[in-house]
């Protein structure tokens, strides 16, 4: 792979079929995940991808917070890479073996939707196992019932964009039944 600099922090290489790829080593601490988040949003506006940013940034924030929540090492990698077309695949990876399970939602629970999430704005995710630790990873591309973004219509016009919907509604609606039980101001 060759090695250059990205202005947002990251390193830019090509991968051995070619394709472009940046990666950045971040610490295990809360401040990383908005530096994840502008690692995302550098790498597509660099590679003409602005209608992929929104997702790509979701899905890197709920990434990298398992990963500052649940790995047990002092830092992880984002890596960011082009696939064909306009195909991104955003990775997370850490030095826990501990898989990643999505579960059902608790209406009470603070968390737990954020693989949810992954899997409502990507078109496929998953995790590899490697000998230290894992890859979490998400592909995102344009949705091919979603048109050009020409104009001032929502990014998320898809089938993934009404699971998206519900899941926010649902925590948005735990979330206020939780403050009026608890009588928050």
């Amino acid at each position: 792979m060759l090695r250059r600099w990205h202005p947002s922090g990251g390193s830019r290489l090509v991968a051995a079929d070619g394709s472009p790829v940046v990666t950045t080593v971040l610490p295990r601490e809360p401040d990383s995940v908005p530096l994840a988040r502008r690692l995302v949003r550098h790498t597509l506006a660099d590679w003409r991808l602005p209608h992929l940013v929104d997702a790509a940034e979701l899905i890197v924030s709920e990434l990298s917070a398992n990963a500052v929540e649940h790995a047990r090492h002092a830092s992880f990698r984002v890596t960011l890479q082009r696939g064909p077309g306009e195909r991104v695949r955003v990775a997370v990876i850490d030095k826990s073996t501990a898989r990643p399970v999505m579960q059902a939602p608790d209406p009470d629970a603070e968390g737990g939707r954020g693989l949810a999430l992954v899997a409502a704005l990507s078109c496929q995710w998953g995790t590899d196992s490697l000998a230290w630790g894992k890859r979490v990873w998400a592909d995102v591309e344009r949705d091919e019932e979603q048109e050009q973004p020409d104009s001032e219509a929502p990014i998320y016009a898809g089938p993934r964009a009404q699971v998206l919907y519900m899941l926010i509604v649902a925590v948005l609606g735990a979330t206020i039944a939780c403050a009026v039980i608890h009588g928050a101001p």
